[in-house]
């Protein structure tokens, strides 16, 4: 069995871990691709300035279902990096718990190939009236360069950043605010900075910015204009009324779905067992950022039940989301997401010291209502909701990353070269069609691909807010045991 892994950051390292554990494993042939830089790291791990922290203790965060202290246990166990606070450790010393994963398989099996270069077709092979298909993979214009695989599996990690404002291309503007250590490479002392968006990669920037460069105060803008939550004592929780078996009886009274507004009342039953004040945590933020901060620190014990319970909910969202009618799901990104997106992945309690402590001192000012921004006379001009503006050199893009497939631009031309060869197909929600289940891709023009895999944000419209490390590494390790199962 001839297999491809396209992309080698957290899913493409699970996929390898996972299919190397197997029984089958010697009568594999997989080759692996990605680009040097992200080879075993991906773009999330990537080196970076050992400011940006992971905003999961590190005692938490595994490639290992069976042991989630594995990675701060290989930490503790390597010399190469050691911090003073390691409970929360940079971000890219996860990349190379992961790259070290890689060098060990390479180093120990001769049937993994490493191949150090990035995937520019992934296209199918079929004679016409045939229903086989084969999956050729090429790192080239020529067709004839293609490798010819059985199984496939797409991990590709985050798409390429909004660009919310269109100013891709401006002078000044920098469109994606990674690796941060060369955020300044081309900014002068003298200029004026404003970052656009107020998320976890807002915080990266703010990190990495007020350290390295002199003209404060930065700006950091955004329509709402709310950070993210602070990360409280978080428990394991379990459910004891949004379950499969209660989802079940409801779907059997409502034509194979479950209306929302009965799981939302499902959830508060939860919550309500739990005593967790919904109300008052859904609409505490006042916008103001340092008593928004102040008050998720003060409030740790009851804010992380709620963090807990919300990630429960996304750990379970693969059976929750896809039992929900279309209807439903757009219902649901409108009114609630902005709830668990609000709550979910909370910074670490000390980034939310320093960030109080940037705005006390005069180092950053978080400004919300933005509506507009253009380039104009050699400077960006922002424009406000309260009627003010507000001119700057430089603009940041910490707005995160696309999901829809109609967004996409030459950046992402693997995805787009894939839609246009009938490979995928846009999911009306984000990313790609694929089996919920199993993660087969669905394409338009053969159906169900039997031996093609998608895993992580590529699948976004199906697996909703569920891109967590963990919860990709629960991904990979159920579609290893799908595409084996299907073998045996």
């Amino acid at each position: 069995m001839k297999i491809a892994i396209i992309g080698m950051g957290t899913a493409g390292v699970s996929v390898l871990k996972e299919l190397v554990k197997s029984d089958q494993f010697n009568q594999m042939q997989i080759d692996v691709y990605d680009n040097p830089k992200n080879m075993g790291q991906g773009v999330p791990f990537q080196n970076d300035s050992d400011q940006l922290l992971i905003n999961l203790p590190a005692a938490e965060m595994s490639l290992n279902l069976d042991n989630h202290r594995e990675f701060y246990e290989w930490y503790e166990n390597q010399s190469t990096f050691k911090f003073s606070n390691p409970k929360y450790l940079p971000r890219f010393i996860f990349g190379h718990y992961m790259k070290d994963y890689l060098q060990q398989y390479n180093l120990k099996y001769s049937n993994i190939q490493l191949v150090q270069e990035e995937v520019s077709e992934l296209y199918i092979e079929s004679k016409i009236g045939d229903t086989e298909v084969t999956y050729q993979v090429c790192t080239s214009k020529e067709s004839e360069n293609a490798q010819t695989y059985d199984v496939v599996f797409l991990c590709i990690g985050t798409l390429t950043y909004h660009d919310p404002y269109k100013l891709k291309g401006t002078p000044g503007y920098i469109q994606t605010p990674y690796p941060t250590y060369n955020t300044l490479d081309h900014v002068k002392d003298s200029d004026r900075i404003s970052i656009i968006g107020t998320g976890l990669a807002s915080l990266d920037v703010i990190r990495y910015v007020t350290a390295h460069h002199p003209n404060l105060p930065i700006t950091v803008t955004s329509r709402k204009g709310h950070l993210p939550s602070v990360r409280g004592e978080m428990p394991e929780l379990e459910f004891k009324y949004v379950t499969p078996d209660n989802f079940n009886q409801i779907k059997q009274r409502n034509f194979g779905n479950v209306p929302l507004d009965d799981a939302i009342c499902l959830f508060l039953k939860d919550c309500a067992t739990l005593e967790i004040p919904v109300e008052t945590l859904v609409h505490r933020k006042q916008g103001d950022a340092i008593a928004d901060l102040n008050y998720d620190l003060e409030h740790s014990e009851i804010l992380g039940k709620f963090q807990s319970i919300l990630e429960l909910a996304k750990e379970n969202l693969n059976w929750i989301w896809n039992s929900f009618s279309r209807e439903d799901q757009k219902r649901f990104l409108s009114d609630y997401q902005w709830i668990l997106k609000e709550n979910s992945n909370p910074m670490p309690p000390q980034t939310a010291r320093l960030i109080i402590e940037h705005i006390e001192n005069g180092l950053i000012e978080i400004k919300s209502g933005l509506e507009s921004v253009e380039h104009m006379d050699s400077e960006f001009q922002f424009q406000f909701k309260d009627g003010t503006s507000q001119q700057c050199d430089i603009v940041i893009n910490a707005t995160g990353s696309k999901t829809q497939l109609a967004d996409l631009d030459s950046d992402d031309q693997l995805v787009l070269n894939l839609e246009n060869r009938q490979v995928v197909q846009a999911h009306p929600l984000g990313g790609i069609q694929i089996v919920a289940e199993t993660n087969q891709v669905i394409s338009p023009r053969y159906g169900t691909l039997q031996n093609m895999y998608a895993l992580g944000q590529l699948t976004n419209g199906i697996n909703q807010s569920r891109n967590g490390v963990m919860m990709i590494v629960k991904q990979a390790v159920g579609v290893v045991h799908h595409l084996l199962d299907s073998k045996s």
